[in-house]
């Protein structure tokens, strides 16, 4: 595989969420569960002996639908001796739409050799744009329709938070002004906890979530054990949805001199 093919399917992974948190809805058919309230202002779905992951994951995607918002994943993979193997960072900025989005995503690791993948993207919900690093300081850029199946991906976490709430066993840790805070210790059910597609098996989970009364999930810590290529490490992943009404979602000046490219390709 070509270095400019991998870095093409590596953007690929970054927008449809493999490389980080967001991802792609699967279609299904749901059941509403009962939402538990207590009358005291808890969010959709959290009471002070409960918490409903759907009501809670649906909240937060009702909310974050209708305003502009930008999110920030931070993540980090460390062996047993705390030795940085990878390490992403992805910052994204959407237009209350949800169509016209923007976005940087940079990794790198010791993973067998060192290696830095950077790439640039916006969207305007008809045509994605992407520059990458071809070679040192000569970026390769490159545009293509977004095809009739949808947006590019699905930006409102719901598949995330869902996840986590479905296999820890999550309460509320405390009250603050304006948001309450959840936290959990206990594997439930470890299949749905969605974790990079390198690692399996998690374990030693630890999360901790800030939850705005109308069901914003404003800040996602995670971190947990994993089998990763015969050896056990540690994954770390901090998401924060910041700016909220406030995001802006301007169009590069470098998508005037792209490449155009079929969608397919």
């Amino acid at each position: 595989m070509t270095r400019a093919v991998a870095a093409v399917v590596a953007l690929a992974l970054v927008l449809a969420g493999c490389s980080g948190f967001v991802q792609q809805d699967s279609p299904e058919t749901v059941t509403p569960a009962p939402v538990p309230t207590d009358g005291a202002g808890y969010p959709p779905g959290v009471s002070d002996d409960a918490v409903v992951p759907q009501a809670l994951a649906s909240a937060h995607a009702r909310t974050l639908a209708t305003t502009n918002y930008t999110l920030v994943t931070r993540q980090r993979v460390t062996d047993r001796n705390g030795t940085v193997l990878r390490r992403s960072n992805h910052t994204r900025s959407v237009a209350a739409n949800s169509t016209r989005y923007a976005g940087h995503f940079h990794q790198n690791g010791t993973e067998l050799n060192v290696f830095t993948t950077r790439i640039d993207y916006w969207t305007n919900g008809s045509i994605v744009a992407a520059q990458y690093d071809e070679r040192a300081n000569r970026p390769h850029r490159v545009t293509w329709t977004v095809r009739d199946d949808g947006p590019v991906s699905d930006l409102s976490e719901r598949r995330t938070i869902l996840g986590v709430g479905e296999a820890v066993d999550l309460s509320v840790a405390r009250r603050t002004d304006g948001s309450v805070i959840l936290a959990g210790t206990r594997l439930t059910n470890p299949d749905r906890l969605i974790t990079p597609l390198f690692v399996s098996n998690p374990r030693n989970v630890s999360v901790r979530l800030r939850v705005r009364h109308d069901g914003t999930v404003t800040a996602l810590r995670l971190a947990f054990d994993a089998e990763r290529s015969e050896r056990w490490v540690r994954v770390k992943q901090d998401i924060r949805v910041t700016k909220i009404g406030a995001t802006t979602v301007d169009k590069p000046g470098w998508v005037a001199n792209t490449t155009r490219r079929s969608g397919r390709q």
